[in-house]
Formats: structure tokens, sequence, C-alpha cells
């Protein structure tokens, strides 16, 4: 019997390789004990107490399979065909473990790159039940192991060695800003600016630029995507929490920190050009996610609070936001004064806006809480400290004076806060000449009244979400437009020749795909009903079959034109004005 994977029949290539990766699994295993031995360490082997485990499963499962063909197998695949298969991997994985020699950690690196290359395998061809539920959970285990024992830029370097990165950033990308460490949150910002930059120096995001040579000006768009991505995912969070009612301050600092980089780059004001910027930025570091640690409330515990802690738990949602903000915009001034980055007066004003935006924000948040002293007091430290964190790259890379640090420019959106009036309450005249019909006659009044405004009410409701709707099918046509015609680009770039990359090809994919959802949509929109009708089932299909959307018509999408549109509304005014109680929002 063979157990190279290419019999003919499915059976021989289902069990070549379980039994592949049986044998795989257990080499890992005797390498890191014989790893330990020679460091002297105790009998007990980690990775055999988390593997064997495992794989004692898999070694069942085969040895039941075998037995079910010929009873005389199981004993051939214990004395000679698995010391065979082993004898394979035993040379490879002690060659590879002497590559790790002294990281202290060198057999777990083995074990884990053998669990990876497991996963790239997949679950359809081993097809045994162990795989489907317990690799990815090994496998987060022995890095959770190693970590304890090595820093994790260590691991880092040696998950990248090893090629296993992508697993070790998905699973400590979650993990960000849990630690107490500000070297690991610097390393972790760091990294990513770093893999940023690399991007923006081989891809060019702007038109008529082929590339980045200038690593200034590479580190540019890194630092501009960073905390374009923070914005992002902060808007991503409070809309998983179901929170929308936000106040000014804080849809105007959420606005600028994602889409604030168009006051530096205004290519970026063309949503092409800024879609394809924040593509790249999500490919490069979507594993990080500053808001693992806040999962959102279920629908069920949301009915149940409804009544009682809306307000709370926006505030709990909020206090995380401005917490997550104030630790990725500390860990990158540690991170650009470690590395003396350089940092040019656009970026520094960009980094000084999002600051004075944050602080004013706190400043706000905590004065709900003005009634204890208690509160106030450590509201008046951690606004200093957040007022201090930007201003510690201003004293390493700009001579700046304290007066400009204290009056940076900032955002106000351009709108006028003095035409809001607030609903007079309704009120009854009183008929001295006949009380009984004074009550009477106010009690149909009100009934009236009442009845209209509800009325008014309804019909304001659907109005709304009719304009609402239409504003969201245009934008959305609009970004299917230029996917198309994005699209037709790459067609034509490959019918040239020109090597096609990795993200057009899934750009490629996409647009394809949404051209063919849209298919069954615009039939049911053809259908004779009314424009609430076609509103209406619209909503349905985004609740109930959201697969069935095109992408250009995702919500997702949609408030990344939204913020645009916001950004492009909003004007820079000095701080001084900012402050002006006249201009602040009660």
């Amino acid at each position: 019997m063979a157990w190279s994977g290419k019999d003919v029949h499915e059976w021989h290539k289902r069990i070549s390789y379980q039994v592949a990766v049986y044998a795989l699994l257990k080499t890992a295993i005797e390498v890191e004990i014989l790893l330990s031995s020679e460091r002297h360490y105790s009998d007990s082997s980690p990775v055999s107490d988390i593997l064997t485990p495992k794989i004692d499963v898999v070694g069942e499962y085969i040895e039941s399979q075998l037995n079910t063909r010929h009873s005389e197998l199981v004993e051939w695949f214990r004395v000679v065909e698995l010391p065979r298969i082993a004898g394979f991997f035993i040379p490879l994985l002690r060659k590879w473990s002497m590559e790790y020699a002294g990281s202290g950690v060198a057999g777990m690196v083995v074990a884990i790159g053998c669990c990876a290359a497991v996963t790239k395998l997949g679950y359809g061809r081993v097809k045994c039940p162990f795989f489907a539920f317990s690799i990815e959970d090994v496998m987060v285990e022995l890095m959770d192991l190693s970590h304890s024992l090595v820093s994790v830029e260590r691991l880092h370097n040696l998950a990248t060695e090893a090629g296993f990165e992508m697993d070790f950033l998905s699973h400590f990308g979650r993990k960000v800003l849990l630690s107490n460490k500000s070297e690991e949150v610097e390393f972790w910002i760091g990294l990513a600016h770093e893999k940023l930059s690399t991007a923006f120096h081989k891809e060019s995001v702007i038109p008529g630029k082929e590339n980045f040579h200038d690593k200034v000006e590479a580190d540019t768009l890194a630092t501009l995507g960073l905390f374009a991505y923070l914005g992002r995912r902060t808007r991503l969070f409070l809309s998983r929490m179901g929170i929308k009612d936000l106040d000014e301050l804080v849809q105007d600092f959420l606005s600028y920190l994602e889409c604030g980089s168009l006051f530096i780059r205004p290519e970026f004001s063309s949503i092409a050009v800024y879609q394809h910027f924040m593509e790249v930025v999500t490919d490069e570091i979507g594993w990080l996610d500053f808001y693992a640690a806040c999962p959102p409330k279920r629908s069920q515990e949301r009915r149940k609070s409804k009544l009682h802690a809306i307000q709370a738990e926006k505030e709990i949602a909020l206090s995380a936001v401005f917490t997550v903000c104030y630790d990725v915009f500390s860990g990158f001034a540690h991170f650009s004064r470690s590395t003396q980055q350089s940092l040019d007066t656009d970026l520094l004003d960009f980094l000084l806006h999002s600051q004075s935006l944050l602080t004013i924000c706190l400043e706000d948040y905590w004065a709900a809480y003005d009634k204890s002293s208690e509160l106030l007091k450590s509201t008046e430290t951690g606004a200093r400290r957040t007022t201090s964190f930007v201003g510690s790259i201003v004293a390493t890379k700009l001579s700046v004076t304290m007066e400009a640090q204290q009056e940076p420019s900032t955002l106000t959106t351009s709108e006028d806060y003095q035409n809001y009036k607030p609903q007079h309450r309704l009120k009854l005249r009183k008929d001295p000449s006949s009380p009984g019909t004074e009550t009477i006659n106010s009690v149909e009044e009100g009934s009236a009244t009442k009845s209209r405004h509800l009325h008014r009410n309804l019909v304001k409701k659907y109005s709304n979400k009719l304009v609402s709707t239409s504003s969201d099918v245009w934008m959305g046509t609009q970004l299917l437009f230029i996917d198309i015609m994005t699209a037709v680009e790459l067609l034509l770039k490959q019918l040239r020749g020109d090597k096609v990359t990795r993200r057009e090809r899934s750009k490629l994919k996409r647009t394809l795909n949404d051209i063919t959802s849209l298919i069954p949509v615009t039939i049911l929109m053809l259908l004779p009903v009314s424009a609430v009708g076609h509103a209406a089932m619209l909503a349905a299909i985004k609740k109930y079959i959201p697969g069935l959307i095109p992408s250009p018509y995702s919500s997702e999408r949609l408030d990344v034109v939204k913020q645009l549109e916001r950004i492009k509304k909003m004007e820079v005014r000095t701080r001084s004005n900012l402050e002006d109680p006249s201009s602040r929002i009660t």
C-alpha cells in the first residue's frame, strides 16, 4: 500500500493523508522530547503533554479503518509502515530544529510549524474528526506557552522563519492592547507600520506614481494608514455595539481619524484612490484587532437591557474607544521616538489635530461625571496624559514652542448648530367660564394633536427611510461602476501579459461575484411596487440574506463613502476657535 496521497482509490488517498499527518506530529513530539533531554529538562515535554492525547485519537481512528479491511493490516502498520514514514520526517525535523537552537522554544516552534502545515493541507483531504476542532486549539496553546518563555518579538522572528507568521499574527493580533508591557505595544505598532511602509514602497496607491522609492514618503503613508485603520476599526466596533447616536465631537474625531489623510494627500478625496489605499492597509494589517477584548453584546442580552442600560452601554463602549485610541497614540509616540522616525510638518499637523480632538472628546465624556470630585480628579490626570503624548513626538522631531503645542489646529464641522430648536410643548388655553367644558376640550384637543403628531412622525420616518435608501443605492451604484472599471483595467493588464498581484486577483474575483449577485437583486427591484416597497425589500435582503447584496451596496463600504463625504465638509480651525464656548456643543 502506498502512502504518497496519489493513489487512485479514494479510501487509499484519505488514509494515506491521515497516516502522513499522524507520523509528522508523532515525530514532532519525539524531536521535542530529544531537545528537552539535551537541555536537561524534566521528563515531561509540553509538546508531548498537549499533542499526545490528540494524535492518539487519530492513531485509533486509522487502526479502526485498517482493521475493517483486514485485521493483519494493523500490526503491519505499527511495525513496518509507520517507522518507515517517520524515517522521512526525523532527519528533516532535527535539522529544522537546529536552526532555532538556543531560542529555548525550538521544539515548540517545530511542533507549531507542523501543525500549521496540517492546517494548510486542509480538513477536506484528511477527513478526520480531530482536525476539524483541535488542530487550531493546539497551535494556540503552543503559541501561548512559547510566549511565556520568550519575548513576543523573538517569537515573531521564529514564526516568520518557520513559516507560520500569519497564524502567529492572527492569534496575537487580538491581544495587542491587552499587555501591560509598553514595549510589546510599541513592538506591535512598529510591526504594523513596517508592513504598511513596505507595501507602499512596492505598490503605488496614488495615480501617476509607480511606487514610493522615497522611504519618508512610504513611512508617511504608513502612518496615515495605521490611524485610518484605527478609525475604521473603531467605527465598526461602535456599529457592532449598536451605538449610533454619537455626539458631533466624537463623530468629528472618528471621521478625521479615518479619512483625515485627504488633507495631506488630496488625491484621497477620490473614492477609487481612497478605496485602493484602504484595501492595501486592511490586507497588510487586517490581523490587528484593537477591540477583540470588547465583544459585542448578543441581541438577546441587548433586548433585555434595552429599557435600562442603553446609555450605560454607550458610556462603556466610548470608554473602551478612548482607551484604545490613547494606547495606540501613545504606542506610536514611543515607537517614533525609539526609531527616530522623521515626521514631516503635514503629518505632524494631522497627529496634533487628532490628539486635540481626542482630548476634547475625553473632556466632554468625563464632564458627565462632574458631580463626583474623585472622577473629576482622575479626568484631569487623564487629560494631561493625553495632551502630552503627541508632544513627546514633537520634542523628538521638531523644535516647536510650547505655545504652539498648547494651541494646535483642530477640527470642527462647518454645520451651523444654531439652527437647532427644541420642540415646543403643547399648551392648552383655559376657558374660565366653564371648568367642565375646559377639561373636555383640553382632552379632545390633546387627542387630536397627538394623532396628528403621530401621523407626521410616521410620514417623516418613511420619508427619511426612502431618502436614505435611495442615497445608499446611488452611492452603491457609483462604487460598483468604479469596481467594474478597475476590473476592466485588470483584465486588459492580463491580456497584455503583465503580472497581476494577489490583491488584484482578489479584487477581480470580488467584482465578478458582485455582478453575479446583482442579477437577482435587480430582478426584485424591477417588480411593480412602490418606492417604499423597494426600500422595504432591500432592507429585508440586507437583514436576512446579506450574502445576496453586492459588496458595493454593503453598509461597510457605504459607511466609508459617508465618512469621506463628512470629512470633505469639515474645515480646519485654530484651537482657540474650537475652545470658544459659542462654538462648543452643549
